[in-house]
């Protein structure tokens, strides 16, 4: 029922491209038809996808929607308003707004797989939100934005590039020495998120990539 809940709410903003990760043959579609009226045909043509990690790869800015905080998740996370925002400087490439299931939300390794993460700021007395209702909100910030005026835009590399260029990072770094004891602070996914967030056009990420590419030469000799 929430994904049929959540298909209307994608429709009543003007987003139309659903992704769904994981198995979903247990599904009632009759129940989700009933939610989604008129919006069913968002779920018939949805992608399917057993990872997020393989649903994220052609994106180049993926916000996982989460309150949760803690040591192995995200160490900034924005508004809604804010995440509308930044995504309207892209040019063009695919912009993910992740949702974890109703029970658990998103946990450490799903919002890992994000370049970032944002928050509803909710009452701390019930600050769990429904499912739907946190897409909505979501939906209706990025529909604000898209009927607003455009202050600039970049076209910024996909997370496919980014986690190539992580590696490569995390290869120079290995080769150096650096990793003398086992690396407590997750150094890959430290860089992972910098690049992510920085919205790299291909340019400066091929100029790291050489960069460091070099560094790796060097450690070599």
């Amino acid at each position: 029922m929430n994904i049929g809940a959540v298909c209307r709410g994608m429709a009543n903003m003007g987003l139309s491209r659903l992704r769904l990760v994981g198995d979903m043959s247990h599904l009632d579609e009759g129940k989700i038809k009933m939610m989604g009226l008129h919006a069913y045909g968002i779920y018939e043509e949805a992608g399917r996808f057993e990872t997020l990690s393989e649903a994220l790869k052609d994106t180049v800015l993926a916000s996982g929607i989460t309150r949760r905080r803690g040591k192995n998740r995200k160490r900034l996370s924005r508004l809604p308003e804010d995440l509308a925002d930044h995504a309207s400087s892209f040019a063009d490439g695919n912009i993910a707004l992740v949702f974890g299931n109703e029970q658990n939300g998103l946990n450490d390794e799903e919002l890992a797989a994000c370049s970032e993460a944002c928050h509803i700021p909710t009452h701390p007395d019930n600050p769990s939100l429904n499912l739907s209702h946190a897409v909505q909100i979501l939906c209706y910030a990025f529909y604000r934005e898209s009927i607003g005026e455009k202050t600039g835009s970049c076209t910024a590399v996909d997370m496919k590039t980014v986690d190539g260029l992580a590696d490569t990072v995390e290869a120079t770094l290995q080769d150096s020495g650096y990793y003398d004891k086992p690396d407590r602070f997750r150094t890959r996914s430290f860089f992972r998120d910098i690049f992510a967030r920085a919205s790299l056009t291909k340019r400066e990420a091929d100029h790291l990539e050489k960069v460091f590419q070099k560094l790796r030469s060097l450690n070599k000799r």
